[in-house]
């Protein structure tokens, strides 16, 4: 498990970041749509796409769509590489949160 994902999840000792700041910065500073940055956020937690579907009240294929939006806008092929970019992309939040923390 990765230490962003821990940090994620309150698994690392430290302050964690929760689902919806993990949302929203992905939204605002990775300039996708919210609905996308659910999608990559639910995924990166390991929620499966029929799981995505349910807990956001979508069909399977909406997920689909935002998948391929996700593909098309972060310019990463495949889930494993939206993973990676999320987990750079947290990594910069934790970051950003550390430095404000010691201002």
């Amino acid at each position: 498990m990765s230490t962003i994902l821990a940090r994620c999840i309150g698994l690392a000792g430290q302050p964690h970041i929760s689902k919806d700041k993990a949302i929203l910065y992905l939204h605002r500073k990775g300039k996708i749509r919210r609905c996308e940055a659910q999608v990559a956020v639910l995924d990166y937690f390991g929620i499966q796409r029929e799981e995505m579907s349910e807990l956001l009240g979508i069909a399977v294929q909406t997920v689909d769509k935002y998948w391929t939006r996700l593909y098309a806008t972060t310019g990463r092929q495949g889930r494993e590489a939206v993973r990676a970019w999320v987990e750079e992309m947290l990594a910069q939040a934790i970051a950003e949160d550390s430095a404000g923390a010691t201002q």
